[in-house]
């Protein structure tokens, strides 16, 4: 039953607008358009790893977090905005010179595309909620006890309930970004027809 789960790439929901538009011929901004695409989705699930041979089948990189099933916690959501401004200078009846500027994540949300998902020890340690989401309450409160436990204000350790030896300390990386999407990033571009 632990293996039934949503996949890797299970969006739940995701809203997708684009529009254009253009300034009326007779005014100051004839001949400029302004087009953007907003993105906006739900982060997707992870599955949470021990990160070592938890349950002593000699295969390190399979094996969960205490009785966790595939896939249950979620990474972080994504909010992206893209911008496009551009202009057209119709020189003769042939000739058209097109600038255009655009803007990629206009508003440079850092948007993490994976987490680090190994946890480090066969079970959540020192008593804290199994964590679910990225950044959420429990996620935080493992990150700040793995600091503990690696420099030894905790007074903790993991207690060591596989077949194998296991990490004394949990993962300080848990949960954390992975990798990132791109930053903000502009484009600027001349487009000339004849």
């Amino acid at each position: 039953m632990l293996e039934r789960a949503n996949s890797n790439q299970d969006v739940r929901q995701r809203f997708i607008t684009n529009f254009t538009a253009t300034a009326p011929g007779d005014s100051f901004f004839r001949n400029f358009a302004l087009s953007s695409i907003v993105t906006l989705q739900t982060g997707r699930p992870f599955t949470l790893f021990a990160g070592f041979d938890s349950n002593g089948d000699t295969n390190p990189v399979t094996d969960r977090i205490g009785d966790l099933g595939r896939n249950t916690y979620y990474g972080d959501h994504l909010y992206s905005w893209d911008l496009r401004i551009s202009r057209y200078f119709q020189i003769r009846e042939r000739l058209r010179l097109d600038l255009m500027v655009d803007a990629f994540n206009l508003f440079n949300r850092p948007n993490v595309d994976e987490v680090t998902s190994v946890y480090g020890a066969a079970v959540i340690c020192g008593g804290t909620a199994t964590p679910k989401n990225y950044k959420d309450a429990a996620t935080l409160q493992t990150q700040a006890q793995a600091v503990g436990f690696a420099t030894g204000t905790a007074g903790l350790t993991c207690p060591n309930l596989a077949p194998t030896p296991s990490p004394p300390v949990p993962n300080a990386l848990f949960g954390t970004p992975r990798t990132m999407l791109n930053p903000r990033q502009f484009q600027f571009a001349a487009k000339f027809s004849f």
